[in-house]
């Protein structure tokens, strides 16, 4: 209705417009409530979003109450919703890969998550705000990449540990009723992925368990490789007095026996050391076998020559006795020995220079 067509006095004119302003009134009203929604919504989440508590009174320009500009700030409040959302898939990626870490090493999840923030804990009041923040994600990530570097490390020590596990198994010939509560731990120190890991299957009392076992069978393979050095030692003392040859490597081999109850390095390096020299020595003593050889062949001689000039003395070597043939035979034996004596004398003169230092 047209001011300038309006009839009658103030009093009608004004009665013909007032449900009109009154619609109008209420339209504003409506459209007010719309906006204080919209730009409430848009806080709440945009608090969320950053991080701050949502404390600040909502005011709204009525200046301007078109629909263009509610269209306005509804764009906004989708965009922040998308955001909202995606924010909230990756929070929950996190939560899931902190279970996951948490479940193989025997973690508390709810306690690792409730020390980034309490908002993320599972059944938490629902009024609580969502804090979905840059910093609560970094806070997330940083969390995830600390329980997957913690987990790399247990599983490069549950590899190592299996691995020595499954030598000294072999060396030291474990049966398997030993072997059979170690089988489970051995299944996963040989998985290269987290897929096949079961729950608690990285804790710490798993790791230190094959730790301990390790520890166990390395003293008892240091037992036995002290065992097997002392045979070996005394296969060469054997060899080296059997071939009237002084001791060597002597200083060598307590090093060797030192370094093997210390248990510093590999004790199959040492034994192979030990049998480098059983087999230097054997060595040696063969190539001396031929000079020993002569060389008793002329101590008895000497022995036979002896016994020649003790019966050559005997004025009752003649007499007819029990025995006295054998007596007769030995000595002509003895007289073909002594006569090659001293070729054999020069011949051994000429060849114990060479090992001046055998003992005889």
């Amino acid at each position: 209705m047209q001011p300038e067509k309006m009839t009658g006095t103030l009093k009608e004119q004004l009665n013909s417009i007032t449900p009109a302003l009154q619609e109008m009134q209420m339209r504003k009203e409506a459209r007010l409530k719309q906006f204080i929604e919209v730009q409430t919504e848009i806080q709440r989440i945009a608090s969320e979003i950053a991080g701050r508590p949502e404390n600040e009174a909502i005011t709204v320009n009525q200046e301007d109450l078109s629909l263009k500009k509610l269209e306005e700030h509804q764009s906004e409040l989708q965009r922040l919703k998308r955001e909202k959302s995606d924010r909230l898939c990756k929070v929950e990626e996190y939560k899931v890969l902190i279970h996951n870490y948490a479940k193989i090493m025997g973690m508390d999840p709810s306690k690792i998550l409730s020390n980034v923030h309490t908002s993320l804990l599972d059944g938490a009041n629902d009024q609580q705000t969502k804090n979905i923040s840059d910093d609560i994600l970094n806070k997330l990530n940083t969390m995830v990449q600390q329980l997957k570097e913690e987990k790399n490390q247990r599983m490069d020590k549950l590899h190592s540990l299996g691995k020595a596990l499954t030598k000294l198994w072999n060396i030291l010939d474990t049966n398997m009723e030993e072997r059979r509560p170690y089988g489970e731990i051995k299944i996963y120190s040989m998985t290269s992925g987290s897929s096949m890991l079961g729950p608690g299957s990285l804790t710490l009392e798993t790791i230190q368990k094959i730790e301990s076992e390790v520890q166990r069978l390395d003293h008892l393979k240091a037992s036995k490789m002290k065992e097997l050095f002392m045979i070996k030692q005394t296969e060469i003392k054997e060899i080296c007095k059997k071939s009237h040859m002084d001791m060597p490597y002597q200083t060598e081999m307590n090093k060797i026996m030192d370094v093997i109850m210390s248990g510093d390095v590999d004790h199959d390096d040492l034994l192979k050391t030990m049998d480098e020299y059983i087999y230097k020595v054997k060595e040696e003593a063969t190539s001396r076998k031929e000079i020993m050889d002569k060389v008793e062949k002329w101590m008895a001689s000497c022995d036979e020559e002896r016994w020649l000039e003790e019966y050559s003395r005997d004025e009752r070597r003649y007499s007819i006795s029990r025995g006295a043939h054998k007596h007769l035979k030995r000595a002509e034996r003895a007289r073909i020995i002594v006569n090659k004596i001293p070729g054999k004398y020069k011949s051994y003169l000429i060849e114990s220079k060479v090992s001046a230092y055998m003992l005889y």
